[in-house]
């Protein structure tokens, strides 16, 4: 099962190339920080800006390296279904454990163009699917009856959330019962998507305290609240300095750090101010010797 403590993890850059080295050093820096899922091609880690080579490539030295040793799963997903469709099946076949697919973005389909898109996903794949919801990158969001209907596909396993209304996790909980896993997609609701009833998070900020975020979790898991509790506001401050300018372009730059990768983007991304760096090395420097 997915749950607890899964990384969006970044793509490092070196002189605008995807850094190989780099990227297989942070899965096995990840592996041994505890983090017990790892989300390839993900927004966080720049997807749109990847060619479809070096998208393979991602996904090829991700399985080589941890396959077996925890769940990969890969980001899928545009506003077309047949190019969505094309990702998944190169997905399933380079053997992914599982396909994140956002919902399309731009075209703001209905609610049922939604279910018809994932309906053809799912009958022409074998590949589990998680369904993730981001109304603030698509434009458009997945109503909480909608994802209950997606239930009656066997393969749709579980629902990534993004939207910053932690709530929906309870209804869609309710809703669903245990036939979906529900994950969190935002760091800065994390803790709420957890007492509603989420089994876990995608995160952004594992990408630099692992260890952490997976004792948060942990924390959770075990009914430890008082904790719990404590990892929550520990946390937050580096979700706010890290939600200062958009994602992945502060997450980046903390990772650099760290010294596990350059800060560099692909554009139309571009870097960070010096206003938001000074408070993103704040919050770091707070945590740096609890991870």
């Amino acid at each position: 099962m997915l749950k607890g403590s899964i990384v969006a993890l970044i793509t490092p850059f070196h002189n605008n190339i995807v850094d190989t080295k780099a990227f297989t050093h942070l899965l096995e820096w990840h592996l041994s920080m505890g983090t017990q899922g790892i989300l390839v091609g993900g927004t966080t880690g720049e997807a749109p800006m990847l060619t479809a080579d070096e998208r393979q490539t991602l996904i090829s030295i991700a399985l080589r390296t941890l396959k077996g040793k925890v769940p990969i799963i890969v980001g899928c997903g545009t506003s077309s279904t047949a190019h969505t469709l094309q990702m998944i099946h190169e997905a399933e076949t380079l053997g992914a454990d599982a396909a994140l697919v956002i919902a399309p973005y731009y075209v703001k389909p209905s609610q049922e163009g939604i279910i018809q898109h994932f309906k053809a996903l799912h009958d022409e794949t074998h590949i589990p699917i998680i369904v993730y919801n981001n109304p603030g990158r698509v434009g458009m969001n997945i109503d909480v009856e909608t994802m209950a209907r997606l239930c009656q596909f066997p393969r749709i396993i579980g629902f990534k959330d993004s939207h910053n209304d932690a709530t929906r996790m309870a209804t869609l909980r309710q809703l669903v019962g245990d036939r979906l896993i529900l994950l969190s997609g935002e760091d800065s609701v994390v803790a709420a998507h957890m007492l509603y009833g989420a089994d876990g998070a995608m995160s952004v900020m594992a990408n630099i305290i692992p260890t952490l975020f997976r004792q948060f979790m942990d924390a959770w898991e075990s009914h430890d609240i008082q904790t719990f509790t404590k990892l929550t506001h520990v946390l937050n401050p580096l979700s706010v300095a890290l939600g200062k300018e958009t994602n992945p372009c502060t997450i980046k730059y903390a990772v650099s750090q760290l010294g596990l990768c350059t800060p560099e983007l692909r554009l139309p991304l571009t870097s960070i101010s010096h206003e938001t760096e000074i408070v993103i090395k704040r919050e770091m420097t707070k945590l740096i010797n609890m991870k």
